[in-house]
């Protein structure tokens, strides 16, 4: 027998009660796996510019003076503070959104980090309060998936500035296009091969070298460059207790999945129930 309206609506009010709870347990655990990650993250930093420029370029790094190898070292050392700072702001809502919606509150998070991180006032933020308002298992899919965005969106975005502090410094060759750089890091985004040093990428580029005779063609020759890639897959495997936070994030990420799939085929349910009975409130023999 088919269920009634108010069964079905029953039923979306559980599913509901169900992801609020999970919003909580989700936040909590964002909030530690996030503090846990910024530090990962600027060691990982550390650890695969130390091998770029004490492995793959050492005598690029022995040209540079004392004073700008402490100016590349410095560089290097406030992009992973930045990077905390950026990591920890995810998880926390300003409070200039205390009334939006949460899809507003996702688009407003996303504008508010383009602007210095020394506007926000972390007195002003109330950790729980963007998953307290989230109301039914779309919203909290939509928060989860906003925060993974930006962890991969912020990971790329210091590995293209770190790869600049080094081309600056001529570490990396200042000719490698940037343009190269980003097929690159597309192209193998998420992939772990073996004997790959961790968070950074080899390229072979082919360049054509000009001969002096006139008349002859230019040769092609083969060049291999390293630049920093760091990748999320990486940090977290290099990390034990990492590894189990991300993995606690996924064991509750499948939960959700399954209330977001019941939750749906609810309301598809209701949807039908309710057409129906406004097809019998106007019909007449």
């Amino acid at each position: 027998m088919p269920k009634s309206l108010q069964q079905i609506r029953q039923d979306l009010t559980v599913f509901e009660e169900k992801t609020k709870e999970l919003a909580l347990e989700l936040s909590r655990l964002y909030s530690n796996y996030l503090e846990s990650l910024s530090q990962s993250v600027q060691q990982q930093l550390i650890l695969a510019c130390y091998h770029i420029c004490t492995q793959i370029y050492p005598e690029q790094f022995l040209k540079l003076s004392f004073s700008k190898r402490e100016k590349l070292q410095n560089n290097l050392r406030q992009l992973g503070q930045e990077i905390q700072d950026q990591l920890l702001f995810y998880s926390k809502p300003p409070s200039s959104v205390l009334q939006t919606t949460v899809t507003e509150q996702i688009v407003f998070q996303l504008s508010e980090l383009e602007e210095p991180l020394s506007k926000i006032n972390d007195s002003e933020v109330d950790p729980e309060f963007q998953v307290l308002k989230i109301e039914n298992p779309e919203e909290l899919v939509n928060w989860c998936k906003m925060i993974e965005q930006r962890i991969n969106d912020t990971l790329e975005s210091l590995s293209k500035k770190t790869n600049n502090y080094l081309q600056q410094a001529q570490i990396i060759p200042p000719n490698l296009p940037p343009q190269l750089l980003e097929m690159a890091f597309k192209a193998e985004e998420g992939e772990l091969s073996a004997g790959r040093t961790p968070n950074i990428i080899n390229l072979l580029v082919e360049t054509n070298r000009e001969k002096k005779e006139k008349g002859e063609e230019s040769e092609s020759e083969i060049t291999r460059f390293s630049a920093i890639q760091l990748q999320l897959s990486e940090i977290v495997f290099a990390n034990a207790t990492l590894s189990l936070k991300r993995k606690e994030i996924r064991k509750f990420l499948e939960k959700l999945k399954k209330i977001h799939q019941s939750y749906r085929q609810a309301q598809q349910e209701y949807a039908k129930v309710e057409a129906e009975t406004a097809w019998r409130s106007s019909w007449h023999e």
